[in-house]
């Protein structure tokens, strides 16, 4: 059984992508001067200029970012997390092997990071519309998929992602029916696991599992 739907997927990606999001946004609300009739952002930008201020809005928005990362993974994986290193839910596995993901992993996330900050401009609503638009249908791709190994919600909240050969049979079983062995993605808290020790797991979605010591 697995522990989440198309439901999670979609918080995981919406929120990735919650620093273009905000980025596109205040990009647009600059272009059209939204703000600059309000006192203290006038001062703000005379004091600061103008480079200064866009480098505080910046900096706020990675800091929102990065603690909406960390509140969101806590919200979908400290239940699921516990419960595993109780023992009170999924199943022993040891690891065969196991593998990082490449760069190559990563590339398409981060092209549909990087391009709409760099190919649009934002002075126009409709721009920012079709922004808008091409991210949400990128993240329909994404939770079709079931892709969720490459989500930055993992790696910059102290989990890791592999690719591995699990299995819940012995050595000599396998051997005899390899089909035994799953490969999977997994995440763990475990810092190159080894391949000796014992592991806990329960399958998120697809061949994708959370892990913990056993």
């Amino acid at each position: 059984m697995m522990l989440w739907g198309k439901k999670e997927q979609y918080y995981l990606w919406y929120t990735a992508y919650l620093p273009l999001f905000l980025i596109m946004v205040y990009r647009f609300i600059d272009s059209l001067n939204l703000f600059g009739n309000i006192k203290i952002i006038k001062y703000i930008e005379k004091t600061l200029t103008k480079n200064g201020v866009e480098f505080i809005v910046i900096l706020l928005i990675i800091l929102f970012s990065y603690l909406m990362y960390k509140l969101v993974i806590r919200w979908l994986l400290k239940d699921q997390e516990s419960n595993l290193n109780r023992g009170n839910t999924g199943l022993k596995f040891a690891i065969r092997s196991i593998k990082k993901l490449s760069v190559n992993d990563y590339t398409f996330f981060l092209m549909s990071l990087l391009l709409p900050l760099f190919s649009l401009d934002y002075e126009s609503f409709i721009n920012l519309a079709v922004s808008f638009l091409i991210i949400v249908v990128v993240i329909i791709i994404y939770v079709k998929t079931d892709f969720i190994s490459v989500c930055p919600l993992f790696f910059t909240t102290g989990y890791q992602v592999y690719e591995a050969i699990i299995s819940q049979h012995s050595k000599e079983a396998e051997q005899e029916d390899p089909s035994v062995r799953i490969k999977a993605i997994i995440i763990t808290k475990s810092k190159n696991p080894d391949l000796d020790d014992r592991y806990r797991g329960r399958r998120l979605i697809s061949n994708i599992y959370l892990i913990t010591k056993a």
